[in-house]
């Protein structure tokens, strides 16, 4: 049951890590606001736990982007303000995942459905936002040119849709952490795991075909139109998975 405490505590740990987070410019300004907006929905209709997972994803992208910056720095492939996150990258990461904590709420008394669904396709947005991230980030450090997702051409680092190993390792093993996390948060067993896991990588790599074609292709479709396709690629197949028990 949501309360007015539960509200103003979840309005408080939003804004001590979202402060936390601009301090050590992980977000701007307007990444921080964006973020109470993210975090608020998340931890009122998905609870603490939810956004455990959040927080973990997040940690987890700004340990990616600051890796080795220096050296993206070099190539020309660094994310730009010192890989501080703005509004936009915080919104098509992460409102998907806060529509699955809604619909999680919500879904059991309007829809008649398993909440478990729910809590798969919270997990597999956000799996597919880290493993993305993750990818993007770890696989510009590769020694070899990427490539293209579409037709496996080789193409520039950093190029929409370009792909590496060393990226798809990246990858699968940060979905399966946050497998791991959901797991020691009480989400849900092995199974919750694995089709996390699976539904993180899968989701980012849709997001690698999604920009080597459509953010290719036109010129209003950007970035952050990509990432919310992938999330909600990711967060649908991981409810389809639980769903019909694959």
């Amino acid at each position: 049951m949501i309360t007015s405490n539960h509200i103003i505590l979840a309005t408080c740990c939003c804004l001590v890590f979202g402060g936390i987070s601009f301090k050590f410019k992980a977000v701007d300004l307007s990444g921080f606001i964006a973020g109470i907006f993210v975090g608020l929905p998340i931890i009122i209709f998905g609870g603490f736990e939810f956004f455990f997972i959040l927080a973990f994803f997040f940690v987890t992208a700004s340990i990616a982007t600051k890796f080795k910056y220096a050296e993206k720095i070099r190539k020309g492939v660094a994310e730009k303000n010192k890989g501080a996150r703005s509004y936009l990258n915080v919104l098509g990461n992460g409102i998907v995942s806060a529509i699955f904590a809604v619909l999680y709420y919500v879904g059991p008394t309007y829809f008649n459905l398993n909440s478990e669904i729910f809590i798969l396709g919270f997990l597999g947005s956000i799996a597919t936002a880290a493993a993305d991230t993750a990818g993007g980030e770890v696989g510009r450090l590769s020694k070899y040119k990427p490539r293209l997702i579409t037709n496996l051409k080789v193409v520039e680092t950093g190029s929409d849709g370009g792909v590496t190993i060393l990226g798809e390792i990246a990858e699968l093993i940060i979905a399966l952490l946050i497998g791991l996390a959901a797991y020691f948060a009480g989400l849900g067993g092995i199974d919750m795991i694995i089709i996390t896991t699976l539904s993180g990588f899968i989701g980012s790599n849709i997001d690698s075909f999604v920009g080597a074609t459509l953010e290719t292709w036109y010129r209003r479709f950007g970035n952050n139109h990509t990432n919310i396709t992938a999330t909600i690629a990711g967060g649908v197949f991981g409810s389809l998975l639980y769903f019909f028990k694959i």
